[in-house]
């Protein structure tokens, strides 16, 4: 039988402003939830992600701070590590692109692609800014997407419909540092021959078990004819191109060999040569093409490397009546904003019932409310508390002897094996919310088992209903650890039943006898006064910064 080994990665979060909740929904969550399980099972799995900290967008940030990249980076980067790490992401590594290592694995990547025929060098048509005198790398360029008319489009790619953009493509295109029309130079830059890896790259997707979006994406766009892509910037914040005076390279061709970078500082980037390794990436709907068609196309010129098993694209979560969260323009909750607010299971929660896994969804304080209310208070706190207390009463805080089982006991203890395989099995297809719905509905069992079965009036079934009751409390602390691990750990805790959660525990079933600490409630009720003050203090309008 074949071992396999997992290696899962997050999009990396640029760092050129604080983070919001469509990235956190985006990637970093469902593939934290993803990694916790392959974990939790037995499985060897390492978790990649970081920083990307180089390109034309730190640049411009940094341009209108007034302070070098490097320092805007600097100081990013451990807000947006701090902030994720308070929102319960535990990846193995969150590491940075600008490190030394970074460089030499980018510039051996890109050594292999050249001496291999896939880049050329070319002379193009810039677009060159006399005001600031200097040629406008993509997102130092915006306009008018020629595809679909937005109007707001960057020169890199249109945030609307998804196209890859070369700056010169937009129409009536403006400086976006000093706003004046640019004018139209010529210079040499490095291609990468993408168009000579169409028929291969289209064999490979076309039998990928991928999530639809990001499989149809990709098909649709090979089967138009892939093109050569610049990949030069003629900015200094970047990887230099070895064999160049000036210039970097583009920060799509740097960003993604990141994951190697990252694995490699864990001591397994071999991992990326070995057949027997699962890659799973997990990305907003905007980095589609770049995980799909562009980064693949590298590895395949590269030769040697591994090429994405699994590609869970989600699409967009937007703020309250549909507005774009945008970092840039302060539209919606940043995540250390969220993680001030409440703990990170409530957020991690919520979110998780609303997961983007096939079209773009609101945010919204009343769903958010109620999600945490009634799912997290009323029916998994209200369970594992009541429980808990029942033993705590009448039992002084010890699993009892169940003695003699009925029909219903049995029922209730075969939904745990049930509920236990169905969450395994949907967090293995990556259909993540409907785990979630699969866990939270044994807690609902558990509190209609209880309420039929009235322990507190009926002293024969008393010992095994609490026991059997102690048995899916147990379980929903296995089950629910990667969805909310801290709430889960505490349960945990309560129970006595160790800190490191095995996924067969869920299963095992507790002991009589053992003995149980204090039960304490899990979570608390969000009144609507403070759903009030958040909708007055961050609005329809975003973020209050």
């Amino acid at each position: 039988m074949i071992s396999f080994k997992y290696l899962v990665t997050a999009a990396l979060p640029y760092v050129n402003n604080e983070p919001h909740l469509g990235n956190f929904i985006g990637s970093l969550l469902p593939a934290d939830v993803y990694a916790r399980y392959l974990k939790m099972s037995g499985h060897e799995c390492i978790y990649v992600c970081g920083s990307d900290e180089y390109g034309t967008t730190t640049e411009m940030k940094a341009s209108a701070e007034h302070i070098t990249p490097k320092e805007l980076t600097d100081r990013n980067y451990k807000i947006v590590n701090e902030g994720y790490r308070h929102m319960g992401c535990r990846p193995d590594i969150f590491s940075r692109t600008s490190n030394p290592a970074h460089t030499r694995i980018v510039q051996g990547i890109y050594e292999r692609v050249r001496d291999n025929g896939y880049t050329y060098e070319k002379e193009i048509e810039q677009l060159y800014c006399e005001t600031d005198r200097r040629f406008l790398a993509d997102r130092f360029v915006e306009g008018t997407c020629p595809h679909c008319g937005y109007a707001r489009a960057k020169g890199d790619q249109c945030e609307s419909c998804g196209k890859v953009l070369e700056p010169t493509e937009l129409v009536g295109p403006k400086c976006t540092l000093c706003g004046n029309a640019p004018v139209r130079r010529r210079s040499s830059h490095v291609f990468f021959a993408l168009s000579k890896l169409t028929p291969e790259l289209y064999v490979f997707v076309e039998k990928q078990d991928w999530f639809a979006s990001a499989k149809n994406f990709a098909l649709s766009w090979i089967k138009e004819g892939l093109e050569d892509i610049d990949i030069q910037r003629d900015i200094k914040w970047g990887v230099p191109i070895p064999e160049k005076e000036s210039g970097v390279l583009y920060s799509w061709f740097d960003a993604p060999i990141g994951y190697i970078t990252f694995s490699e500082e864990l001591g397994k980037e071999q991992w990326w040569h070995d057949r027997d390794t699962r890659l799973v990436h997990f990305i907003g709907k905007d980095n589609i093409a770049f995980h799909t068609m562009f980064f693949p196309g590298i590895l395949m010129a590269a030769g040697g490397y591994i090429l994405p098993w699994k590609v869970a694209s989600y699409e967009f979560l937007n703020w309250e009546e549909g507005e774009k969260f945008s970092k840039s323009r302060g539209i919606g909750l940043t995540v250390p904003q969220a993680a001030e607010l409440y703990p990170a299971d409530y957020w991690r929660y919520y979110l998780l019932t609303i997961l983007t896994e096939k079209k773009d969804t609101n945010f919204s304080w009343d769903d958010f409310q109620g999600k945490v209310n009634v799912d997290l208070n009323d029916t998994i706190g209200n369970f594992v508390h009541r429980t808990l207390m029942f033993a705590d009463r009448f039992y002084e805080g010890k699993v009892p002897e169940p003695g003699s089982m009925t029909r219903q006991d049995e029922a209730a203890l075969e939904a745990i094996k049930a509920t236990a395989d169905a969450v395994a099995s949907s967090i293995e297809s990556i259909s993540l919310r409907d785990a979630l719905v699969q866990a939270v509905d044994l807690a609902r069992l558990g509190n209609q088992y209880i309420q039929g079965e009235a322990p507190w009036a009926n002293e024969e079934r008393k010992p095994a209903v609490v026991y059997v009751a102690l048995n899916m409390v147990q379980a929903l602390s296995i089950i629910l650890a990667p969805f909310i691990p801290e709430s889960a750990a505490k349960v945990r805790h309560m129970l006595n039943s160790g800190a490191v959660p095995v996924w067969t525990a869920a299963t095992e079933g507790i002991k009589h006898g053992q003995q149980l600490g204090k039960p304490v409630p899990l979570f608390s009720k969000i009144t609507d006064a403070e759903i009030e003050e958040h909708k007055r203090r961050y609005g329809k309008v975003g973020a209050q910064q």
